[in-house]
């Protein structure tokens, strides 16, 4: 609520995506929360001050040192004197976070081949194992009904990479 009513006052910007215009400012997923400003000094202390704010309030710690700085469509060395002001990371897209690869091109086969990578390693566990017919059957559908779950909401699956997963 904190950084809604922020971007509301204008403190931050947050970015426009698509050709719709659509506004995001923050977007949170558990415990994690990436928010999107302008490269300006003035919305990065900002924020800074509003995380700060939180931690007061809610006797939660935020760890800076895992937190990252991410310029797109910047200058290479704004990031950089940010977190150095910041006291936190700096990286450049295309990154994992959560497992997920942040920033890459979801058309291209070297990007999802993390899923199809993740899909075999858990299957190969069956061939080891002396598993009946329809223990096989479960451990595919759960491999992929909990890989692609995650995955899939993100990335549209291409054909080919479906193919090369249901290669034996």
């Amino acid at each position: 609520m904190m950084l809604e009513r922020a971007n509301d006052l204008g403190l931050f910007k947050g970015a426009i995506i698509g050709h719709s215009g659509l506004k995001v400012s923050h977007l949170q997923f558990a415990n994690d929360t990436i928010i999107f400003c302008e490269a300006e000094w003035e919305e990065i202390v900002n924020i800074k001050r509003m995380l700060r704010c939180f931690e007061v309030m809610s006797s939660l710690k935020i760890n800076f040192h895992k937190s990252v700085v991410c310029g797109i469509g910047i200058n290479d060395e704004l990031p950089h004197v940010y977190t150095s002001k910041l006291y936190c990371l700096c990286q450049k897209l295309p990154h994992k976070y959560s497992g997920l690869p942040l920033g890459a091109n979801p058309r291209r086969k070297k990007t999802l081949q993390l899923v199809v990578e993740k899909i075999k390693a858990k299957l190969a566990l069956w061939k080891r194992k002396m598993l009946s017919f329809t223990g096989r059957l479960n451990l595919i559908k759960f491999v992929f009904d909990s890989l692609l779950t995650y995955y899939l909401p993100i990335f549209k699956l291409p054909k080919r990479v479906a193919k090369e997963i249901e290669k034996p």
